[in-house]
């Protein structure tokens, strides 16, 4: 299977996910019992992600799906980029190379307010942190692993920085 089958196999797969997770962040909201500041989801609409209006990052099941909602509607756009690089017939390993980055800026930015969770990090084992990798159980696995996963591209960037 080519690249570009992959990748456009990926971006279907976003494009049906990300309507489940809005309504499972829809239905958290509308059963969870609060005297927080009142959620709220903005309009569904093509090409417009939901815009949550608080969100809690020590919670880690709305924390984590929030931060996939806003990752699913901009990786279509990306991974819609770096197909039309591909099928225009830009280098591989250099297109490969600019959405492994494109992604990595879109988690970075979708993960901003967790330096709690940051933190946690540093307080894991290794042992730990690839059982996280490997097999994640629940939400706050799913957001470390994203961590973990920002963290070591971090790292890898920066050594390549220095050579």
């Amino acid at each position: 299977m080519s690249i570009i089958n992959k990748l456009t196999r990926y971006k279907l797969f976003l494009e049906e996910e990300r309507p489940n997770l809005v309504e499972e962040l829809f239905q958290y909201y509308h059963r969870e019992k609060t005297d927080e500041v009142v959620q709220e989801v903005g309009d569904f609409e093509k090409g417009n992600p939901k815009k949550v209006n608080f969100i809690r990052y020590h919670n880690p099941y709305e924390a984590y799906l929030t931060a996939q909602i806003q990752l699913d509607e901009a990786l279509i756009l990306i991974l819609n980029q770096h197909i039309s690089f591909l099928e225009d017939g830009d280098d591989v390993d250099l297109v490969l190379e600019s959405l492994e980055h494109s992604i990595y800026r879109v988690k970075k930015q979708a993960y901003t307010n967790v330096e709690d969770w940051e933190k946690l990090l540093d307080h894991l084992t290794e042992d730990r942190m690839e059982k996280i990798k490997i097999n994640p159980k629940g939400h706050g696995d799913l957001l470390l692993k994203e961590l973990i996963w920002i963290r070591n591209y971090e790292t890898r960037w920066m050594k390549n920085e220095d050579h």
